[in-house]
């Protein structure tokens, strides 16, 4: 019998990469998106108490130049992050209302990414294609060699320091692993008996010899 599983090949990025000018800057666009569509969730939230979830996000944003400095899809990724983040925000809300003694202190909104800071940007398998042993990114001709065969999902590009990794996520076949039932042994060291043996294999459970203990003096 074969299933379905989920891999990731990793691949870093540094400065002397064909595709490190390419990763930085749409890191860089993502951060601004995701920081300006904060902006207008958290301005909402503070003075109406609402939250602006994704779908409005996107409809508002989408002739903004935030917007437009990524791929449509890819954007429409950063936003979903950001509607995640809040979702978070607010289960730990309720969580710190049910007992605020597991916090350090009440939850706060979800944070700006630094002025001149990255944010993960992420393609779908639409937007990205592998083709002859290389993955092709949208809007660009650059490529970038992988040993992936499998069902392409998604792929990320992560800021990590002074790096980006390369996050390529696939599916493939594999059989299945058919797994032996457990086999359990315990064994107890007492005080009356020398050791009590149990299992789950059938054997009757061993009693060992019972040991007076006598008091010693001086």
């Amino acid at each position: 019998m074969k299933i379905i599983v989920k891999r990731v090949e990793r691949i870093q990025i540094k400065r002397n990469h064909e595709l490190w000018r390419y990763c930085d800057e749409i890191c860089f666009a993502a951060k601004n998106l995701y920081n300006y569509a904060n902006y207008i969730t958290r301005q909402e939230f503070i003075k109406n108490n609402k939250w602006v979830r994704y779908k409005e996000l996107n409809r508002i944003l989408k002739e903004h130049e935030t917007y437009k400095n990524l791929p449509a899809q890819t954007a429409q990724q950063t936003l979903r992050l950001l509607d995640r983040n809040w979702k978070s925000f607010f289960r730990a809300m309720e969580e710190w209302r049910r007992d605020s003694s597991k916090f350090n202190g009440r939850p706060k909104l979800p944070k700006y990414k630094k002025k001149d800071g990255k944010a993960i940007s992420v393609f779908t398998n639409q937007q990205c294609k592998i083709k002859d042993g290389y993955l092709t990114f949208p809007k660009t001709d650059l490529r970038l060699k992988t040993r992936v065969a499998g069902n392409l999902r998604e792929v990320r590009i992560i800021p990590k320091g002074c790096v980006y990794v390369v996050e390529i996520v696939y599916e493939k076949e594999i059989a299945e692993i058919k797994r032996l039932p457990k086999r359990i042994a315990g064994i107890d060291l007492g005080l009356n008996n020398f050791v009590t043996l149990v299992n789950n294999i059938g054997i009757k459970p061993i009693v060992g010899v019972k040991i007076k203990l006598c008091p010693l003096y001086n």
